[in-house]
């Protein structure tokens, strides 16, 4: 999976394989591309928050975020 963030920063925040496993936050900025493989694919995952003002890429701010995942028949 790839995931591309443009716009805003935000604070993305991974966790674990459970949803109580320690999870750590990170700054991601506009154009920053994060790639899960593997059992990474599976952590728990997501934006905890946006933080306005950080980019000029869209007129009013906000964020967009593209996900592009493979997926195959079972």
């Amino acid at each position: 999976m790839v995931s591309l963030s443009l716009g805003d920063p935000a604070l993305f925040r991974i966790g674990g394989l459970t949803r109580d496993a320690p999870t750590r936050s990170l700054r991601i900025e506009s154009g920053d591309a994060l790639i899960f493989g593997g059992p990474a694919r599976l952590m728990f995952h997501g934006v905890d928050r946006i933080l306005p003002g950080g980019s000029s890429l869209l007129a009013n701010g906000g964020r967009i975020n593209l996900t592009l995942r493979r997926v195959t028949p079972a």
